[in-house]
């Protein structure tokens, strides 16, 4: 009997370990034609990106000429100013799709993510001061360091902060005592690997759960036409990857975000 518990517990070893091989080996095989599909769409982009650039900016350059010449107040005046203002969201949408398309050939080198969130805070305080956000941030000085490209992730964190924002607003309007922004960092050890954990935890409006596993997806947004052009979180899930890193989604439907993102730990 004993050695029939023993072989039934073998088996039932073997087969958990098959499971967890097929499910490895999916999931990989699933991010590589992931990562071709991006590639592929890279290259679209960037030819389409440099067909519209020069036009769109030779757009602007004429209506700033019309306004220039024009009475302030008078409605040559007013439709050229809004064709500059729709000109430079699209040359800003054009932006995004360069910056999506680009390779990634910038050195990277030691740095310390309390200087990368700076950077970051420093560029973003007056708009979260403005609306009204209550931010808390805890990043030890004792975090590790990471080896990295410091303008990239400066670009990630401006994102999510971003995004944070947007949620906010659409929760809280104006003033409120709930909307919060946490930002915290750790440091954590993954399979005997140490990593530099960062938190961005939002109170705001949350994403329902049958969007979680799109928004990382290249156009997808579920903010309102014409405010987000679905990029930024592909583009830092990009980054984040060439960085040896992960980030996570967690969240619920009218109450919280929390984006996680893991870096390796440079010393």
């Amino acid at each position: 009997m004993e050695l029939v518990d023993d072989r039934t517990s073998e088996l039932r070893k073997i087969n958990e370990e098959l499971e967890s091989e097929i499910a490895e080996r999916t999931r990989v095989e699933a991010e590589s034609i992931h990562t071709s599909h991006l590639v592929a769409l890279g290259e679209l982009a960037a030819g389409v990106a440099h067909e519209i650039n020069n036009p769109i900016n030779g757009i602007i350059n004429y209506a700033q000429m019309l306004a220039n010449k024009s009475p302030q107040g008078s409605r040559e005046h007013d439709v050229s100013c809004r064709v500059i203002k729709e000109g430079d969201r699209i040359a800003n949408i054009v932006s995004s799709l360069l910056s999506f398309a680009r390779a990634v050939n910038t050195a990277k080198e030691r740095v310390r993510i309390t200087d990368i969130m700076s950077e970051s805070i420093a560029l973003t305080q007056a708009q979260i001061r403005n609306d009204g956000i209550h931010l808390n941030i805890d990043i030890p000085e004792s975090i590790p360091a990471i080896f990295g490209q410091m303008q990239q992730i400066e670009q990630v964190f401006l994102n999510i902060i971003s995004n944070a924002r947007h949620a906010l607003n659409q929760k809280y309007p104006g003033a409120d005592e709930n909307k919060i922004l946490n930002i915290t960092a750790k440091e954590v050890s993954v399979q005997n690997q140490s990593y530099v954990q960062m938190s961005f935890y939002d109170s705001g409006h949350g994403i329902p759960a049958s969007l979680l596993d799109k928004i990382m997806n290249p156009f997808f947004t579920s903010k309102p036409r014409g405010v987000g052009t679905g990029l930024g979180l592909s583009i830092s899930h990009g980054i984040i990857n060439d960085h040896d890193g992960r980030i996570n989604v967690d969240s619920v439907e009218g109450k919280y975000t929390e984006i996680i993102i893991e870096l390796p730990a440079f010393r």
